[in-house]
C-alpha cells in the first residue's frame, strides 16, 4: 500500500512562458499608462524612444526620463508610484523570462539614474 503525501512529491516550478507578463511590449505599455493622461512634446519623444528599445535595460534607462515628465505636471508622489510599479513589473520580466537575465537591470536607487 503505497500513499502518495503531497509534500514528497516534485514540486512544478511555475511557468509563464505563453502570458502577457513575459512580453516587452507589456512593459511599454505599462510607460504609455503612466504618461497616458499628460500632454506634452517631451512625452511624444518619449513614446519614439519607446519604439526603438529591444531590451529591458534600454527601457530601464527610459525610466529616468518618465520620472522627469510625471513629477513636471504632477508631484513627486504620483510619479514614484507610477514608476514603482513600472520597475515591480520589469523586475518580474526580468527574473521569469528564459531570455533576460536578472543581471541585465542595474541595481540601486531611484535617484542615482537620473
Amino acid at each position: 500500500m503505497f500513499f502518495k503525501l503531497p509534500w514528497f512529491g516534485k514540486k512544478s516550478k511555475e511557468t509563464y512562458h505563453d502570458t502577457q507578463v513575459l512580453e516587452l511590449d507589456f512593459i511599454v505599455d505599462e510607460f504609455h499608462d503612466a504618461m497616458s493622461d499628460i500632454k506634452d512634446p517631451v512625452r511624444t519623444r518619449l513614446q519614439a524612444s519607446l519604439m526603438m528599445c529591444e531590451s529591458p535595460k534600454d527601457l530601464w534607462f527610459l525610466r529616468s526620463k518618465l520620472f522627469a515628465l510625471i513629477s513636471k505636471h504632477h508631484c513627486e508622489s504620483i510619479a514614484h508610484t507610477r514608476v514603482a510599479r513600472l520597475d515591480q513589473k520589469l523586475r518580474f520580466l526580468v527574473d521569469h523570462h528564459p531570455d533576460y537575465s536578472p543581471d541585465e537591470l542595474p541595481t540601486g536607487p531611484m535617484a542615482l539614474v537620473h
